[in-house]
């Protein structure tokens, strides 16, 4: 099923709310009345953010706190938020953020350029799967047993399959393969002409949203083709799973205005504006609750929490995160906001 958002949510997606939000932002860039400073966070978990080009890697808690973990290239949450996998040159590393003493790293593992690590599993049996230049490799949650799966596998971050254990999908450059991380065995593969740019998988696996553009495609379990978003004039920027639904929060890029929109995949002619604002939209990140979404606004140096009609602003988000280069950090956060 093809669904075209401009068709079906242009007159009834612009609800009041949404119209509304939109009015007040589009003469300046931001919201008015933001708050100054990231004072806290709305709703429970810790969220890691990630400075690009050497910026490091934060951790704030919802209380406010934050700190630098360190100079790292990027960082994931473990499961259930108990320890970070994190690249940095030519190491992929295990890091225990609660530690106190200074001494973050479990483990490193010394690999050519690791990239886009995700790390899944049960509190005891964990994988973690990241790409390198010869392909997707694996290695077990204790730094063991790193092999190599498939040496075709490029470009977009891995996504575990929450459905199936220890078992990962992955693009190889034609296809969409979903494969058993230890004995290699090929769940399905399904060929695909797009070419995505993330992967991510509903909580309970019945669907994975394959992120292009102008086309995004969603799979169901078995690898079938189920929709197709698009939107006239629209670059998909990023997409998001709401926690334990399926609806999924779409970022679109539009010639004069970025836009942020939500649909339910089970019933994809329905959709809700959730916000529009002039300039770029940076990454978006689920509250683990699912009752806040958060935007990065970097046209406005801003982050947007949105509950539906609820706008929070916090601006001056730069100079949350600063770097030693005093250059203006470009931030990552996109599935890293964890735990309830």
């Amino acid at each position: 099923m093809l669904v075209v958002l401009g068709a079906i949510v242009a007159a009834a997606v612009l609800s009041p709310p949404g119209r509304a939000v939109f009015q007040r932002v589009r003469q300046a860039v931001g919201i008015d009345h933001a708050d100054p400073a990231l004072f806290s966070l709305p709703a429970p978990g810790r969220l890691l953010v990630v400075s690009t080009g050497h910026g490091g890697v934060w951790l704030v808690r919802s209380n406010g706190f934050k700190r630098r973990l360190g100079g790292y290239d990027d960082a994931q949450w473990s499961p259930h938020g108990r320890f970070v996998v994190a690249t940095e040159g030519d190491h992929l590393l295990a890091l225990d953020p609660v530690d106190e003493s200074g001494n973050l790293i479990r483990w490193s593992l010394t690999r050519r350029h690791p990239v886009s690590a995700r790390w899944e599993g049960t509190r005891t049996d964990t994988r973690v799967a990241y790409l390198t230049a010869t392909g997707l490799r694996v290695v077990a949650g204790d730094g063991t047993g790193d092999h190599l799966l498939d040496r075709r596998a490029h470009g977009v971050a891995p996504a575990w399959d929450p459905a199936r254990h220890h078992t990962v999908a992955y693009f190889d450059g034609g296809a969409i393969v979903l494969r058993a991380a230890d004995s290699g065995r090929v769940v399905w593969r399904q060929p695909l002409e797009v070419a995505p740019s993330a992967l991510e998988w509903s909580d309970d696996g019945a669907y994975l949203v394959v992120t292009s553009s102008p086309r995004t495609v969603i799979l169901d379990a078995s690898g079938r083709l189920r929709h197709s978003v698009s939107m006239l004039g629209a670059h998909v920027t990023q997409t998001a799973f709401r926690p334990r639904t399926h609806d999924l929060a779409i970022s679109l890029r539009l010639r004069l205005r970025s836009e942020l929109r939500i649909v339910d995949v089970d019933h994809p002619g329905h959709g809700t504006l959730l916000f529009a604002g002039p300039g770029t939209f940076g990454d978006i990140a689920w509250a683990p609750n699912g009752r806040w979404l958060l935007l990065d606004w970097p046209s406005a140096n801003q982050w947007l929490f949105v509950n539906g009609a609820r706008v929070h602003a916090v601006g001056n988000i730069a100079e949350e995160f600063p770097r030693a280069d005093d250059v203006r950090p470009l931030l990552e956060l996109a599935g890293r906001w964890c735990c309830r």
